[in-house]
């Protein structure tokens, strides 16, 4: 007897009306108001348009994701993101790890105006959550790097042009991100994408992509794998199409934990993924070595730097633990234009970058950001910190995260005032790693403490995650931090660090790599 396949919920809902399709409902459920949205809309298709009910869901509001490829943002429209965060968000708003920006309390009622305002100076919200190719990440200094080996943002917005609202891929078993990166610091962590394509230069002097495929976090953690194989840039959208059609046919339905494409990697392998892609596409693929990938904790460009055009520098600048409210969002637009040329990328770290400063305008830039708390000779700390939505706004997180991130940094800053050190620290709500707490040097993730006064807000700990060269996933302590804590907790692991390490040249990550998690245990 066949027993069939019971079907997850989210699969009937998907197949009864494709989720792109609920965007000619929005009119209607923005006059009936929150109440006339059918629970299967509410809970699911709607997350297609980037909106997803915030917490308390029962007081009708959303968090709303934008997408932005490659994090390129010219002012005008950085601008128009600033007036909808004031008009419609009570001026919330966050820079996210996909270089997109994240507003909070927005009604439904309100939606169909954001939507036409984005339309009007090019930006959408299509992808930005859902079962769906999300947004396509990219190095923040492509084209501006003396040191890139390729300009990588044609071929992000190529990608991004191929899947938006492309109906062959808008029913996906799960979430599907790519990312392209053509600098030397490999900067957007393509070891934790479905898709990583990375620069190299072949020994025949012809610069490629490195393929990458199967990365990603949450609870059931992978990196990406390599497939051996070089791909050309007009090759990138050919065989993107064709690996997230095999994580359509082939991706598990059944089960949304066992839904991502790394599982098909772990059940496949490398070698018989690449065989069925090459099939697909007809013919075999160029064979490749690995690129070289420094082990370094600092991809966050934050700084003043030379571009490849003499006399031009970027300027990168350091939120505080990915926080970029409207009134901040359009005076960083009024600076773009001043100083710069009118263009500002988001970063995969939640900062920003400023394209095409003059050298005379750099430090009168970086005086002018520092008034809005936003900082270009910043703190390793503040560099470094990421933060996730956290209990504030997201229903799956067990603890706040912006505000310990924010205590943790300032705490840090006075107490460790000359550390200089790259050191990535994750202030993350929940296991689904939204932060990236697992390749961070310092992981901190939500969780429950029992003790006798009853349940505390608590953090679990992970030490010693990075991206690069000998990548690795942080190894997790048997300890509990209260999260009032976390701040002298992270202080005591880096004086440690300080105070132990095999001379000053010894990395962080090294130093922890060097200890059994014992040993981590009495940091």
């Amino acid at each position: 007897m066949t027993i069939a396949k019971r079907e997850h919920k989210n699969e009937r809902i998907k197949r009864e009306k494709d989720p792109l399709d609920v965007l000619g409902d929005l009119e209607r459920y923005a006059r009936e108001g929150f109440g006339a949205i059918s629970e299967d809309d509410l809970n699911v298709r709607l997350r297609w348009y980037g909106l997803y009910t915030q917490r308390p869901q029962e007081d009708g509001f959303f968090m709303l994701r934008v997408k932005i490829t490659n994090g390129t943002l010219a002012a005008r429209q950085l601008e128009t993101l600033g007036r909808i965060s004031q008009r419609y968000g009570r001026n919330t708003g966050d820079v996210t790890t996909r270089q997109g920006i994240q507003f909070h309390y927005i009604r439904i009622e309100d939606a169909p105006a954001i939507f036409r305002e984005l339309a009007e100076v090019g930006i959408t919200t299509s992808g930005a959550c859902g079962d769906i190719t999300r947004n396509v990440t990219g190095c923040p200094v492509a084209g501006l790097a003396a040191d890139e080996l390729i300009d990588g943002e044609p071929t992000a917005w190529d990608i991004h042009n191929h899947f938006l609202d492309n109906r062959e891929f808008s029913n996906l078993p799960r979430k599907f991100k790519i990312t392209v990166s053509g600098c030397s610091s490999y900067c957007t962590g393509h070891e934790i994408n479905d898709i990583g394509l990375v620069g190299v230069r072949r020994p025949d002097g012809e610069v490629a992509y490195d393929l990458w495929v199967g990365g990603g976090l949450g609870s059931k953690e992978h990196f990406a794998e390599r497939l051996g194989v070089h791909i050309r840039p007009d090759e990138a959208v050919e065989v993107s199409s064709h690996i997230a059609a095999i994580f359509r046919d082939h991706g598990n339905r059944e089960s949304r934990h066992k839904a991502r494409l790394k599982f098909i990697l772990i059940d496949w392998g490398a070698q018989k993924f690449r065989a069925e892609l090459e099939t697909r596409l007809g013919r075999r693929l160029t064979d490749g070595d690995t690129p070289d990938m420094p082990v370094t904790a600092d991809r966050a460009h934050v700084g003043i730097f030379p571009q490849k055009t003499p006399g031009l520098f970027y300027v990168g600048a350091a939120t505080k633990r990915g926080v970029l409210n409207g009134d901040q969002m359009i005076a960083v637009a009024d600076l773009a234009r001043q100083y710069g040329d009118g263009t500002i990328r988001l970063t995969p770290t939640q900062n920003l970058i400023f394209l095409n400063v003059p050298e005379r305008n750099c430090l009168p830039l970086a005086e002018a950001l520092r008034t809005l708390d936003l900082h270009v000779e910043a703190s390793a700390f503040r560099t470094g910190t990421l933060a996730c939505t956290g209990r504030q706004f997201c229903k799956l997180a067990v603890v706040e995260t912006k505000s310990r991130a924010a205590d943790i940094i300032e705490h840090l800053e006075a107490a460790l005032p000359e550390f200089t050190v790259p050191l990535r620290i994750s202030v993350t709500g929940c296991p689904n790693s939204c932060a990236h707490y697992q390749v961070c040097d310092i992981g901190l993730v939500g969780d429950v403490l029992q003790s006798p006064q009853g349940k505390r807000d608590a953090f679990r700990v992970f030490l010693g995650g990075h991206l690069g060269n000998g990548h690795t996933f942080g190894r997790e302590l048997d300890v509990k931090i209260p999260v009032e804590e976390a701040k002298h907790y992270v202080e005591r692991v880096v004086r440690t660090y300080l105070d132990h390490r095999n001379g000053v040249g010894e990395s962080f990550q090294n130093f922890i790599a060097r200890h059994d998690v014992a040993a981590l245990n009495v940091f």
